[in-house]
């Protein structure tokens, strides 16, 4: 599977799935976060109604039962999606089911690098595009060392063609 696609003025950063045992521990664990508050909110509601507390506790279960199940479908479908424009960036992350809010950021001036996570021997990095304004943003996605600095390389090309334009 490639992780990067950068088509036109879209860059698409995809998430390496994770290994098969993971997400699957991590969709089974969702779905107790889920269904066993809910079934205790039922058996509550059977038996005599909810108190103020109860229903605080089940709102924060369906909190960390929502954020199971973006981690879960990151950690399968996950993707980055960069939108470039004349002078501005836009950014969302897609969770297939739903995507996260859009990001903007406009700029002037636009700069391309990376930044190395964990080991020195994974030869990962996430992409960091620095804006005029000594703004920053960083991806969430571990790339390939190399396969990023080869994107590096035609983003900067790419971007410099379009401020001669």
């Amino acid at each position: 599977m490639n992780e990067i696609d950068l088509r036109q003025n879209q860059l698409t950063l995809k998430e390496k799935r994770g290994s098969l045992i993971a997400r699957l521990f991590i969709y089974l664990l969702t779905v107790f976060v889920t269904a066993l508050p809910l079934s205790g909110l039922i058996a509550n509601i059977t038996n005599g109604g909810l108190s103020m507390l109860t229903v605080f506790i089940y709102g924060i279960f369906g909190l960390i039962a929502f954020y199971m199940l973006r981690v879960s479908l990151w950690n399968t479908y996950g993707a980055e999606i960069i939108h470039f424009e004349k002078n501005k960036l836009t950014y969302t992350a897609d969770y297939r089911w739903f995507k996260d809010g859009l990001k903007e950021f406009d700029f002037e001036k636009i700069d391309f690098s990376l930044k190395k996570i964990g080991y020195d021997e994974n030869n990962k990095a996430v992409l960091v595009i620095k804006f005029d304004k000594d703004v920053m943003f960083e991806t969430v996605s571990r790339l390939p060392l190399a396969d990023l600095e080869d994107l590096i390389t035609n983003l900067t090309a790419i971007h410099s063609r379009r401020q001669t334009l």
